[in-house]
């Protein structure tokens, strides 16, 4: 082989030298091309990652039910509050109609949906919906608002936030009752005191003294009676007040003060030829006693009042024990009927609803002073009856815990 052949070959070798070194390096630099996506891919997936934690984060903080829901009408995502309230159901990816089953609120998302438009607008929900959870059987009322948000990747989702204004509306609604019914109750009395005043005032009003003096006894009753209102309206606004009523906490005998509700209405007892047995032992209580002669008085009173015509025995019992004191007031009168039991302790709600002409109707309050007033003590009330045969109102007060060397 000539110089010039050696010399070929040697280029040539150096060129295929050359090549596989350009090649190896071509594929290391691959390689670390491709480690370094890896490494970009993994920190924007731990991004994303981050980021879907800290919106679920935020959300999961809002006091109210959060739901987002995707063009599709998919759920997208939930916060806790909304989750709680969809308890046991699978969420994320399911189409809202098979979630809420609300008609009211599926049709205002729907119509959000459709038109791509906010829509902000206060729902009543059924007792039957699980909005309505904590109701107790009530309609609940709800604020929803609903506002399509676009996102970068130019898609579209429904965003809804719901607050509770169920204690809110209930709320306007009793003090709406409680006017209602307070006018009602008070305007009876004071039609018939103005049109006696209007008959005395008349020329020869006074001639007949005993049709005047009938008519002067029936407005005395009925002042009484607007008296009586005024004074337990004045009581049940402090009881339900949102400061809560100041009650002033102290140690009494609950059997001195069973005997001074007994000698207070001593004359109605007696005019009934009633009997009142009591097996009240000398115990201590911690309690307000004005409140407490107020709930006592009231159940005694009340028996009696619903009695009216019937000889009736009445029993007041107490027991003590580490944890709680249980007082009964027992009467074998006409009874509440099953139909009534249940509201017998809302406000102006009256078992007897009819009364002759000379008798003066309570004033539909003393059963509901008495249930606040024992709540106020953190206590429980309740009522069992079978007519004809026996009515019992339970009361139980826990005792406050004492502290430890006390």
């Amino acid at each position: 082989m000539t110089f010039l052949g050696y010399a070929s070959a040697l280029s040539a070798i150096f060129l295929l030298f050359a090549y596989l070194r350009s090649q190896r390096k071509l594929r290391t630099l691959e390689a670390q091309a491709y480690r370094a996506q890896n490494q970009l891919r993994g920190r924007e997936d731990a991004s994303t990652e981050s980021h879907d934690r800290e919106t679920q984060r935020l959300l999961d903080a809002l006091p109210h039910p959060f739901i987002s829901i995707s063009e599709q009408g998919r759920i997208i995502r939930i916060n806790r509050h909304a989750a709680e309230i969809l308890s046991g159901r699978s969420t994320i990816g399911r189409s809202f109609r098979q979630i809420i089953l609300d008609a009211p609120l599926v049709d205002a998302i729907a119509e959000s949906l459709e038109n791509k438009s906010t829509l902000s607008e206060i729902l009543r929900l059924s007792p039957n919906s699980p909005f309505s959870s904590e109701g107790g059987g009530k309609e609940s009322h709800w604020e929803v608002d609903l506002r399509p948000i676009s996102l970068r990747d130019n898609t579209l989702e429904i965003q809804l936030m719901m607050r509770d204004l169920t204690t809110g509306v209930h709320a306007d609604q009793v003090r709406q009752d409680f006017v209602a019914n307070a006018s009602h109750e008070l305007r009876t009395p004071l039609s018939i005191i103005s049109g006696y005043l209007e008959n005395l005032t008349e020329e020869g009003g006074l001639d007949n003294k005993k049709i005047a003096k009938k008519m002067l006894a029936t407005m005395d009753r009925h002042v009484d009676r607007i008296n009586r209102i005024v004074e337990d309206m004045l009581v049940i606004s402090k009881l339900e007040s949102e400061d809560g009523v100041p009650l002033k906490i102290a140690p009494f005998n609950l059997a001195v003060c069973v005997r001074d509700v007994i000698e207070r209405l001593e004359l109605v007892i007696g005019k009934q030829d009633a009997r009142v047995k009591v097996k009240v032992p000398e115990i201590t209580v911690e309690g307000d006693l004005f409140y407490w002669t107020q709930v006592l008085f009231n159940l005694v009173e009340n028996a009696l009042k619903q009695n009216a015509n019937s000889s009736l025995t009445i029993r007041i019992e107490a027991r003590q024990s580490d944890n709680e004191t249980v007082i009964t007031i027992t009467d074998d009168g006409l009874g509440i009927p099953s139909a009534d039991l249940p509201f017998i302790f809302k406000r102006f709600y009256r078992v007897e609803k009819h009364h002759s002409q000379t008798q003066i109707k309570g004033t539909g309050l003393g059963l509901s002073i008495v249930k606040r007033a024992i709540e106020a003590h953190n206590g429980t009330i309740t009522a069992t009856s079978t007519p004809g045969v026996e009515t019992t109102f339970t009361i139980r007060l826990p005792h406050a815990p004492r502290a430890e060397g006390s």
